[in-house]
């Protein structure tokens, strides 16, 4: 298996029949050493995610030809998390919006497609934002002010969690009113307040 990190060709010293999961650890490692996070990994030509790394972790580097690793700095990767944070809570409120018009009208059919698109998105926003969550309280971001100091913080991600669960339970029995009840009294609210926290996080900028 050939490995680049950011454009290099590197070895690492692992024994034979290492695995993949192994490989990046070490790798990732190397790159925490130099003051640098792995920002994007790609396997022979296709980037995957990182539940895809999980998926892979057994495979034995054998099995791959190469691996890509891009790098960056701690600020950049937190200032681009930031970014997404926030471009998509207001994509995901504008969809609720019109899906929570629709549902109220009783228009499932307008309502259908763009919830089904909605709910995956709000997948990806409560996981990202959770990881972000995380990694402030855990120091991996540093901030010039702290977290706490800056006032209330949004529900962590658990309770997020929760209302994302209700909102799929009501779905499932076909409860459209509660979903939309879900939507309006409980999803809306919580993306709003993570997006005013990540748009805090920006105004306080990284150290």
């Amino acid at each position: 298996m050939r490995l680049r990190i950011d454009g290099c060709d590197v070895s690492l010293d692992l024994p034979a029949g290492s695995t993949f999961g192994a490989v990046l650890a070490e790798a990732g490692r190397k790159v925490a050493s130099e003051g640098r996070v792995v920002s994007r990994v790609v396997v022979d030509g296709r980037e995957i995610s990182t539940r895809f790394e999980r998926e892979m972790a057994d495979r034995t580097v054998g099995e791959i030809d190469t691996v890509d690793i891009t790098t960056t700095t701690p600020d950049a990767l937190f200032r681009e998390a930031l970014d997404g944070a926030v471009d998509l809570s207001l994509a995901i409120r504008r969809d609720a919006v019109t899906i929570l018009s629709s549902l109220r009208a009783g228009d499932l059919a307008a309502a259908g497609p763009r919830y089904a698109a909605c709910i995956e998105s709000l997948g990806s926003f409560f996981q990202l934002a959770g990881a972000v969550f995380n990694a402030i309280g855990a120091g991996v971001f540093p901030l010039a002010v702290r977290s706490g100091s800056a006032g209330e913080l949004p529900s962590p991600p658990i309770a997020t969690a929760g209302i994302l669960q209700r909102l799929l339970r009501a779905q499932k029995g076909n409860d459209w009113n509660a979903v939309a009840d879900i939507l309006e009294r409980e999803i809306l609210p919580n993306i709003d307040g993570w997006s005013a926290f990540f748009k805090a996080l920006k105004e306080i900028g990284a150290e």
